[in-house]
């Protein structure tokens, strides 16, 4: 009993340990949106508290243990089998170094276009998809000291300035502004940084420039992006992160007009120490 109690104390330990590390490497930004800090700070310690005190108990003289030995082979093995359980991810998290999402996450995620309808109009499957590229059902983007982007002032800013600059900031917000209303950015100079991502279909002048949204955690990150094209696409291939600037046009695809920017020129950037943008549910 004693042995099971510190073993038990030891693993509650190695994940508050665990969420310790994550905090101090800054590691925990690839995991959860800011927001969730204050529920880890508080499952933190209290994994920590509960780990000292099942290992205290574990040194406790005066606990009484049945010692009749019956199924004892039988409940080691399962002991075992829930123990391995537990201690593997603690395990995990200290061996293996984090990992940003990518492409290949965000094709597995269902981000395909699908085909057309019929009349024309896209089909379900789509829709969500330019849903969650366009980020055209976002109602508000949280700033970084806790503030929301006024999107009415944010969209007077955008038409007046002479380049639209999308920063992690306004990130979602600027998106929306100009899908919804493309035609009065038609032909202003843009600027936007994202990782490559292409469809199967995609040739290798089109891609899109994209980020990982999330709202909680890496669990519900979604898409958000926007079309570019241009000679400068050819050799710059998926995942790479890059900075573009170029000049909002329209383009077909699929029976859809969408905007697009027309490259003027792209360089190839570090990844950025924060490399998603976070949504606020609240």
């Amino acid at each position: 009993m004693s042995g099971n109690l510190f073993l038990r104390g030891v693993i509650l330990l190695g994940f508050a340990l665990l969420m310790f590390k994550f905090i101090v490497t800054g590691q925990i930004q690839q995991l959860i949106a800011p927001k969730m800090l204050p529920f880890l700070y508080f499952a933190m310690i209290t994994l920590f508290m509960l780990s000292i005190i099942q290992i205290w108990r574990s040194d406790n003289k005066h606990m009484v243990c049945c010692g009749c030995g019956h199924h004892k082979s039988n409940a080691r093995f399962q002991s075992f089998v829930v123990y391995v359980i537990f201690v593997f991810p603690v395990l995990a998290g200290f061996t293996f170094s984090n990992h940003v999402l990518d492409s290949s996450v965000a094709a597995k995620r269902g981000i395909q276009l699908g085909g057309m309808a019929g009349s024309g109009t896209a089909s379900d499957n789509e829709e969500e998809f330019f849903s969650q590229l366009f980020g055209n059902q976002i109602e508000e983007v949280p700033m970084e000291k806790g503030e929301k982007v006024d999107k009415n002032q944010l969209g007077k800013a955008l038409l007046a300035a002479d380049k639209v600059v999308f920063t992690r900031e306004n990130y979602l917000a600027a998106l929306e502004i100009v899908h919804n209303n493309a035609e009065n950015f038609i032909g202003k100079e843009v600027e936007l940084t994202g990782f490559v991502y292409r469809e199967p279909d995609f040739a290798k002048e089109k891609a899109v420039i994209a980020r990982f949204g999330i709202s909680c955690c890496v669990a519900d990150a979604s898409v958000y992006g926007m079309l570019v094209s241009g000679k400068h696409l050819k050799s710059i291939v998926n995942d790479e992160w890059v900075k573009v600037i170029g000049v909002i046009k329209q383009t077909n695809y699929k029976g859809n007009v969408f905007p697009c920017i027309e490259i003027k020129e792209i360089n190839k950037i570090q990844q950025p120490n924060e490399p998603y943008i976070y949504e606020d549910l609240l």
